[in-house]
């Protein structure tokens, strides 16, 4: 029953997958730590969650970025000069989870995802019509943006999206392109850190049976299983979507989310 369950939501994650570009991560953390079992150690609750949701990015976002390139939605210049840095990232994240604590890393999520929503009303820039051309950054701005993304993303197990696409955007990309692009970069953080959540969470005591480390196996089939449905949904959606609607239900979709874990 469990498995079903997840499925359906798998569904609503792929959805949200090609549609804003989460590969499942800011859905797949609160769902999960709202619903795992008993039997997963409270200590490891918010690890757990963390490891399932990136290692439901991976197919998600092959999924996804397989939609979207279809249609000629990805920019592939552009992930090739961030792909390396982020993937350094996402390493020195996967790595630094080792030391934190699962309320720690809850607060955090929280406090990160409100910092992205305060700034990108404020600032503004993400909201407005975007040029729709990408303005590079220098060498150097890019390895330490690249950087900064995959290692926090992976830490908090978000994947890249939340933090790629107001980047995105301020440098002048649409919605619909930056949304394309943030899928695929967001691979390379959801295998470098699933693989550390994984191999962290096999040095963990108590874990039961149903999880590999910190891999809740019964979600992560019923969410991949529900996603090759949903992903196909979300990138029709997202090939009409006006920009100007589509940045603010990005934005209204975030608030959700830190809504339910700070009161889930």
């Amino acid at each position: 029953m469990s498995i079903v369950l997840f499925s359906l939501i798998g569904i609503l994650i792929g959805i949200l997958s090609s549609l804003f570009g989460f590969g499942g991560g800011v859905v797949v953390v609160p769902v999960l730590y709202a619903f795992l079992p008993d039997t997963i150690p409270s200590a490891y609750t918010m690890h757990t969650a963390i490891g399932t949701s990136l290692a439901v990015m991976i197919v998600n976002s092959l999924n996804s970025t397989l939609n979207h390139a279809r249609k000629g939605n990805v920019q592939w210049g552009i992930f090739r000069f961030f792909a390396m840095y982020i993937s350094l990232g996402a390493l020195i994240g996967g790595f630094f989870a080792h030391f934190v604590t699962s309320e720690m890393l809850r607060w955090a999520f929280i406090g990160f995802l409100s910092y992205v929503i305060l700034s990108s009303i404020l600032k503004r820039t993400f909201t407005q019509q975007a040029t729709g051309l990408f303005s590079f950054p220098s060498y150097p701005a890019g390895m330490v943006a690249g950087a900064g993304i995959g290692s926090v993303s992976t830490l908090l197990g978000i994947g890249g999206s939340v933090m790629t696409i107001p980047y995105l955007r301020k440098r002048g990309l649409s919605m619909l392109h930056a949304v394309a692009l943030a899928t695929p970069l967001g691979l390379p953080i959801a295998m470098a850190g699933s693989l550390m959540y994984l191999l962290i969470g096999l040095q963990a005591n108590g874990m039961p049976d149903s999880t590999i480390g910190f891999i809740y196996v019964p979600a992560l089939f019923g969410f991949v299983f529900g996603g090759f449905f949903g992903v196909p949904i979300g990138r029709r959606i997202a090939q009409v979507l006006p920009d100007a609607i589509y940045s603010k239900a990005y934005l209204v979709l975030l608030t959700i989310v830190v809504f339910m874990m700070i009161f889930g």
